[in-house]
This record gives C-alpha cells, structure tokens and sequence, in this order.
C-alpha cells in the first residue's frame, strides 16, 4: 500500500504544478504564489533529513522568503515523528483530501449535449475557476501561470460556464482537477458527465486508471464519486504554522 501512495503522489506532483520547486533533504518544497496548499507545501517525499528540527527550520526559512505561510502536506507514508514535531512546535493540523481512483475503462458516458473540450483554458474555463473562493482577482493570473506550466497532455473540459474539469494524463493515469458545478446547476448531472467525459479522453490516450481528490467534508462530491465507481485509496493533511 506504501508505494501505492507514493506512486499516486508522484502522480499528483507531476499534474498539478508549482511555479517553483526545490528539493531538501527528501523534502519537495513548492512555492506557488498562494494559489492552492498543493502547490505550496512541503512534502515530505524521502526521510533523508539529518535532525529534523533543522529540516523544519530551513523549510520555515524558504517559505518565509517567499512570503508564504510554511506548510507541511503529510500523508501516512511520512515518518510519524515529523507531525508530532510539527505539532509540538505550534503547527496546526488540517483537512486535506482524501484521494479515490478507479479504472478509466467502463466509465458510462452520460447523454448530455455541449460539453467543451479543449486543450487550453478559455475564458468561459477560466471564468468559472475564477469564482471559485479565494481564485478571483490576482490570483487568477497566478492561476493562469500554474495551468501555463502543465507539460503534460491536458484537456480542459466544460459545460457553459456552469461547470468545469481538468484532466491531465501523467503516464497510464488520468489525473482530475478543478472539477467544479456552480450552486445554481447541481443535481443536473453536470460532474458525472464531464467526469465521463475526460475519462474518455484518457482512455483514447492509454490511461487505465483515473485519479482525483476530494475534500474530506464533501460529502456529497464524495458520494458522487462512489457511484461513479471511485474507491477511497488514503487520505493527506496539512499542518500549517499560524
């Protein structure tokens, strides 16, 4: 199970991208202008760190350079003393995502007419990221880079502006980000069609398995996804220091 985890992380890595990178010690640093935790975190990948207190230390200092709040993505692959020294030293512990998969084969197609394809944001794309929480203004040109720097094969799926996926094909994964439904169009089966939708586009592209994360309170995207056929594979969390 282990380096199924770590398989799925590298997997996360390579899709969603940062806007700068830098190894320590085992750790991956990732600065991202504030735009989304996963792209700026520290993630502790090898515990090849010589004293710990020392690792966070100069994890706190990049961070700070950067002008970003230092924190640490952990999931149960990380060696139990890092979390415990995190708290220890005022580290607040967060919800991250749980991370579910399924074969992207067998995935029904949904008959609903107008889903948009593309291989790059269009504005109506990046019209509906945007009024998303926390995406609008100056951060939505932060996450315009971050689309910018995905270098793998990548689609770019909508319905209107009403709701919104992206799909990025990392090896045989389809890795599925940003899936979105605005309030007023929910319950219409807008997310399962798209989800359909770029699982086809994977399968045309050699992906055999589907990949996506969801917030643990979502119950209901949770639910969604269940009966779509995705399995809960573990979860991650966060600790941030306030």
């Amino acid at each position: 199970m282990s380096e199924h985890i770590r398989r799925l992380e590298r997997i996360g890595h390579a899709a969603w991208p940062s806007l700068e990178d830098e190894w320590l010690n085992g750790w991956l640093l990732r600065a991202g202008g504030g735009v989304t935790r996963r792209s700026n975190s520290a993630n502790p990948v090898n515990d090849s760190w010589d004293d710990l207190e020392t690792q966070i230390d100069r994890t706190e200092a990049w961070f700070a350079q950067r002008g970003l709040p230092a924190i640490v993505r952990l999931t149960e692959t990380a060696d139990p003393e890092i979390d415990r020294c995190l708290e220890v030293r005022g580290y607040e512990r967060d919800l991250g995502a749980v991370i579910m998969t399924r074969p992207v084969a067998g995935l029904a197609p949904v008959g609903i007419h107008g889903i948009d394809l593309a291989d790059e944001p269009s504005p109506e794309w990046l019209e509906a990221a945007a009024r998303e929480p926390g995406r609008g203004g100056a951060r939505r040109t932060i996450l315009e880079k971050l689309l910018d720097r995905i270098d793998r094969p990548t689609v770019y799926a909508r319905v209107g502006v009403d709701a919104i996926g992206l799909g990025v094909l990392v090896d045989d994964h389809l890795a599925v980000f940003m899936m979105r439904t605005e309030p007023r169009a929910r319950r219409q089966g807008l997310a399962r069609a798209i989800a359909a939708a770029l699982a086809a586009w994977g399968a045309d592209r050699g992906a055999t398995e589907a990949f996506l994360q969801v917030h643990p309170s979502n119950a209901p995207a949770i639910a969604l996804y269940e009966s779509l056929g995705f399995e809960r594979q573990y979860e991650y969390w966060y600790r941030e220091k306030k």
